[in-house]
C-alpha cells in the first residue's frame, strides 16, 4: 500500500512504498529509526502509566 508523502528537503511529493530510504528527486536520506528508540519509548510510556497509577 502507496501513499502520496513530501520531502522534507525539497518539498517534492514521491509514492511512499514503505521501503523508500532515499528521495527518487534529490537524494535526501530519511532518517530510519531503531528498534532500540522504539522499544524505549514504550518503556518509558510504561513507566509514566505505572507512576500515574501508583499516585492514586
Amino acid at each position: 500500500m502507496s501513499e502520496l508523502r513530501e520531502c522534507p528537503s525539497c518539498a517534492l511529493e514521491y509514492e511512499d512504498t514503505g521501503d523508500v530510504e532515499v528521495c527518487p528527486y534529490c537524494g535526501y536520506e530519511f532518517p530510519q529509526r531503531k528498534k532500540s528508540t522504539i522499544w524505549a519509548a514504550l518503556l518509558f510510556l510504561a513507566l509514566m502509566i505505572l507512576f500515574a497509577l501508583s499516585t492514586f
